[in-house]
């Protein structure tokens, strides 16, 4: 009998602990997941070269001039200059993702200029129609000159972020601008307050105007600019670039004293600067690509897979 029990013992003991291993079976191990590995992008920096085409307003700001080397300068009463359009192309690195820097070279085309001015009270129309000075005639002249301006620049830009491979920046730049104006046509018309023409006491006709021709001057002079845009990813090497660019000019030499002579003085020249123009602002619009010159930045990040411990 207590062998029986013994064994009926053994055997309870036996079917307790399988029961216990087969429910151990049934209760899910704990597992621990390790963050995935982020193997960083390979940097984007590196030399791009950029070409852009756009469209420049240009405003020149007063010009100034002497009818005589020893009479006080005046000022032309308007000035007016033609938009043109302009072509840029440059070398540039980027430096950081947030930073970059290059050089340009612009070139803003031909620009008309077109201005006015009326006798005041350094310049008597009397001068150029003194048989007529006791009828106290006016002038009135019309000028008309052409402009280049090629401007080179060092700019340095904040690239502030990209989303969905737009990147918006804003910038600088400094350097200088050649400047060219081409020879100024003036022509001088007569208004007599008393009424009538332009007649001396002889009979001769002066035709109420008096045409001359000045010549240009050409310089370099200090430019600065100021740059706000944005670029589009094309693929890892080609950006969109579309943007504004204000540059300013430093004011300078602009035309002579009238070739042959004036009215009142012909057959001679006066040596020097008769007008001077004042700062040249250039409004730009402007769209462009740019073309990463390495592939650095065509390398995409890798996840390595996740591992799992039971």
């Amino acid at each position: 009998m207590r062998s029986f029990k013994k064994m009926s013992l053994v055997a309870a003991a036996l079917m307790a602990s399988t029961a216990m291993v087969q429910a151990a079976d049934l209760i899910p191990a704990p597992t621990h997941e390790l963050p995935p590995e982020i193997v960083p992008v390979a940097s984007s920096t590196g030399w791009y070269i950029r070409g852009d085409i756009g469209y420049t307003d240009t405003d020149v700001n007063g010009v100034t001039f002497q009818p005589l080397p020893d009479l006080l300068p005046q000022s032309f009463s308007r000035t007016e200059s033609d938009s043109t359009f302009t072509l840029q192309g440059g070398i540039g690195y980027q430096v950081t993702d947030y930073f970059r820097v290059d050089a340009t070279i612009a070139d803003h085309g031909s620009i008309f200029f077109d201005g006015s001015s009326a006798s005041g009270p350094t310049f008597d129309c009397a001068f150029l129609f003194p048989d007529n000075a006791n009828l106290d005639p006016s002038c009135a002249a019309s000028d008309t000159a052409e402009l280049e301006a090629t401007t080179f620049m060092a700019n340095a830009y904040l690239d502030l972020g990209t989303v969905n491979g737009f990147t918006p920046y804003v910038g600088a730049g400094i350097g200088a601008a050649r400047i060219k104006w081409s020879e100024l046509n003036n022509d001088i018309s007569c208004d007599l307050a008393a009424g009538g023409d332009c007649l001396n006491s002889g009979g001769v006709d002066y035709n109420t105007s008096a045409d001359s021709t000045h010549n240009g001057f050409s310089d370099t002079r200090f430019a600065w600019s100021l740059h706000a845009g944005g670029s589009l990813d094309i693929n890892c090497r080609v950006k969109a670039d579309v943007g504004y660019t204000y540059t300013r000019i430093e004011g300078g030499d602009f035309f002579g004293y009238a070739n042959g002579g004036s009215r009142f003085t012909p057959g001679t020249t006066d040596a020097g600067v008769s007008g001077r123009s004042g700062d040249i602002e250039l409004h730009t619009g402007r769209v462009g690509l740019r073309y990463a010159l390495s592939d650095a930045g065509c390398s995409q990040p890798s996840h390595q897979p996740q591992v799992v411990y039971k």
